[in-house]
């Protein structure tokens, strides 16, 4: 299976960014132990 998604978050801190929150998520994915691959405009999620 493969699966890509992208992350909009809804809030921003204080400066406006959102790259932590984009950050975190991605996180969550790599430390998953999944094959995954981030470009640009998605994250790729590989899995049985």
């Amino acid at each position: 299976m493969l699966v890509a998604f992208s992350l909009a978050p809804a809030t921003a801190d204080e400066t406006g960014g959102v790259t932590d929150a984009v950050a975190a998520a991605v996180r969550v994915v790599r430390e998953s132990g999944l094959p995954c691959e981030t470009n640009a405009m998605f994250t790729n999620v590989e899995g049985d």
